[in-house]
């Protein structure tokens, strides 16, 4: 009896002594944090009302679990003020942002390591499917999810601030979008895809996973098939997106598709990002410049799965003709042809 009444007291003891050393560091984080900026309490206030889990626990493991989970939260906050000595700002343009996206957008800069970057021009129909894509991805740590719009004039932007972070609205083609969303990018890696294309729930896990494998690479990419349409449509994107971009790869002159792909952030700047003056291959060259910074590697679990609409509207013949075209002016007066739109 005597020697249970003993281990409930030195639970109780030790409990005590985790709440006193977390309300001191609580404290001190506060005012240090507060000092720079205004709008760090926007953090604050929902991280100190979250202490107030302590005070419920009490049972040892528990409060293990509960410092550990708060440290780590605390842990991103203060690399990010130490490493930048100050908050980015969190307005778009003229736009004031909402509360929670303030607090949402200010916890995910200090943990990021991954961009997701996606060009949008009246995407209304499609964008969702991309987004919630996004929003179930098994990978436990934090990534930014930034929405560049074109000059929409649907739902597209409204649609992209239930979920996106950043929403950028600029009008732009494609490649310029696509920079725009990278130069606002807090990740070490930028990861690109298209508002009708949806990643599979493990698309940024193996992002990650193929960098911190390989520390030489530079870029990563993998096989994208349709999430509609018959068996001839699946082999015909397995051939594409798979087979051919794979060989291209082992040749030394990569052909990456924009819509399924990612970057290290400052091999991308180095190499120029996309190309600018072009609305149609402009993914093309940015490989073709990126071999020179190091290896853009294959990895088949990175899938993602597009829409069939521009394969509905004009076929197979005349898109296979028309991006063959487009191949011989690339290669002969470096030219290329503007982009079949569809919408």
């Amino acid at each position: 009896m005597s020697t249970q009444v003993e281990r409930l007291e030195q639970v109780s003891q030790e409990t005590s002594q985790k709440r006193t050393v977390l309300v001191f560091f609580t404290v001190c984080m506060t005012l240090i944090l507060a000092a720079k900026a205004f709008d760090l309490w926007a953090i604050l206030i929902p991280e100190l009302s979250r202490c107030l889990q302590y005070f419920m626990v009490n049972i040892h493991p528990q409060v293990a679990l509960v410092v550990r989970c708060q440290t780590e939260v605390i842990q991103n906050l203060t690399g990010q003020v130490l490493s930048r000595g100050e908050l980015v700002s969190l307005e778009i343009g003229s736009r004031p942002l909402s509360l929670s996206t303030r607090i949402k957008s200010i916890l995910v800069i200090g943990a990021c390591d991954i961009s997701v970057i996606i060009p949008a021009l009246n995407e209304e129909k499609y964008l969702p499917r991309c987004l919630v894509s996004l929003s179930r991805q098994s990978r436990k740590e934090q990534f930014e999810i930034i929405v560049v719009d074109g000059g929409s004039t649907d739902r597209t932007v409204e649609v992209a601030k239930e979920y996106a972070h950043k929403v950028i609205e600029e009008p732009s083609p494609v490649g310029t979008a696509r920079n725009i969303g990278a130069k606002q990018a807090e990740g070490k890696i930028l990861a690109f895809i298209d508002a009708d294309t949806m990643a599979c729930e493990r698309w940024i896990e193996e992002i990650g996973r193929k960098f911190d494998s390989s520390p030489n690479a530079v870029g990563v990419t993998g096989p994208t098939l349709p999430y509609e349409g018959t068996r001839l449509d699946k082999l015909a994107y397995h051939i594409a997106t798979g087979w051919a971009q794979r060989f291209s790869l082992k040749l030394g002159r990569p052909h990456v598709a924009g819509f399924n792909c990612a970057y290290r952030k400052g091999a991308f700047f180095d190499a120029g990002g996309f190309d600018e003056n072009r609305v149609l291959s402009e993914d093309v060259m940015l490989s073709l410049h990126m071999r020179h910074q190091g290896p853009i590697l294959f990895n088949d679990e990175m899938i993602a799965y597009t829409s069939l609409r521009r394969i509905k509207k004009y076929g197979y013949p005349y898109l296979t003709t028309y991006y063959a075209i487009n191949a011989a002016m690339m290669l002969l007066f470096d030219r290329t042809l503007g982009y079949p739109q569809v919408r």
